[in-house]
C-alpha cells in the first residue's frame, strides 16, 4: 500500500503543475502523451502490437486527436467525425489483406477500444480549451476521489463483495464510499470554481461512471487474461490501469457540461 500512496503522489506532482502552469498547449500534449501510452498498452493487451501498421498509426492517430483541440475546436470535431470512422476503414482493409495471421476478433474489439481512449482523452482537451482548468479539475478530482475512497472504505467496511467475477477485491461499502466522496469532490470544484454548487451534483452520477469504467477495464483484461495494462506505475499498473475510470468520466462530463450549459 505504501508503494502505492508513494506512486500516486509522485503522479500528481509531475501532473499537477503541468496542468496548472502549463496552459492549454501543455494540457494538451499531457494529453496526447497518455492517450498514445494507453493505446500502446491497449495493442499490447489485445495482441496486436506487432501488427506495425495498426500499432504505429493508432498511437500516432490517438494522440494527434487528443491534441486536436488546442488547434482549434471546430477543426478537432471534423477529424473526430470524418477521422475514426476513416482510420476503421484502413484497419479493415488491412484485416483482408492479412487475414490468414490476423485475429480480426481482436481487431475489431481494439478498434472499438482505440476510438473510446482516443475520444476520452480528446474530451479533456476539449474541457481544457472551452471551460477552463476547473472542468479537468472536476473530472479527474471525481474519478480519483472515487478510486481512492472507494479503496479505503473497502479496506475498512468491506465485507460483501461488489463483483467478485470481475474484480475480487472491490465491496458493495468500498463504492458506497468512493460514491459519496466522489460527489463531495465535484460539489467542491464547482465551489472552488464559484459556479453553483448544486450544479456538482453532477459528480453523483460521474462517480458511478468512473466506477464502471473501473469494472470494464478489468473485464478486458480478464477477456486477454492480463493482471495489468502496464508495469509503469509501481503499485499501479500501467498508464490504462490509472485512468481507466477518467475515461468514460470525461466522456460523460463534456456531454453534460455542454447540455447543462455550465
Amino acid at each position: 500500500m505504501i508503494t502505492r500512496i508513494l506512486t500516486a503522489i509522485v503522479a500528481l506532482l509531475l501532473l499537477v503543475p503541468l496542468l496548472i502552469w502549463g496552459g492549454v498547449w501543455g494540457a494538451g500534449a499531457l494529453f496526447a502523451l497518455i492517450a498514445g501510452f494507453s493505446v500502446y498498452e491497449m495493442l499490447g493487451c489485445c495482441g496486436l502490437f506487432k501488427k506495425w501498421a495498426v500499432s504505429i498509426t493508432s498511437i500516432i492517430v490517438a494522440a494527434f486527436i487528443s491534441i486536436s483541440p488546442v488547434w482549434d475546436t471546430n477543426i478537432a470535431a471534423k477529424v473526430i467525425i470524418l477521422g475514426l470512422p476513416a482510420l476503421t476503414v484502413l484497419f479493415l482493409i488491412f484485416a483482408v489483406i492479412t487475414h490468414a495471421n490476423t485475429d480480426v476478433e481482436r481487431l475489431l474489439m481494439f478498434i472499438t477500444l482505440f476510438t473510446y481512449i482516443t475520444a476520452g482523452f480528446t474530451a479533456l482537451s476539449f474541457m481544457r480549451v472551452s471551460y477552463g482548468l476547473w472542468a479537468v479539475a472536476l473530472v479527474l478530482s471525481v474519478a480519483w476521489a472515487t478510486d481512492t475512497f472507494a479503496y479505503f472504505s473497502g479496506m475498512l467496511f468491506g465485507n460483501k463483495k461488489l463483483c467478485p467475477n470481475i474484480s475480487p477485491k472491490k465491496t458493495i461499502a468500498g463504492a458506497i464510499g468512493g460514491t459519496a466522496f466522489g460527489t463531495a469532490a465535484g460539489v467542491l470544484v464547482f465551489w472552488l470554481a464559484d459556479r453553483n454548487p448544486l450544479l456538482g451534483l453532477i459528480a453523483l452520477p460521474l462517480s458511478i461512471v468512473s466506477q464502471f469504467g473501473d469494472l470494464a477495464a478489468s473485464v478486458i483484461k480478464r477477456r486477454f487474461g492480463v493482471k495489468d495494462y502496464g508495469k509503469i506505475f509501481p503499485g499501479h499498473g500501467g498508464v490504462l490501469d490509472r485512468f481507466d475510470s477518467i475515461i468514460p468520466v470525461a466522456i460523460i462530463s463534456l456531454a453534460l457540461l455542454f447540455v447543462l450549459g455550465v
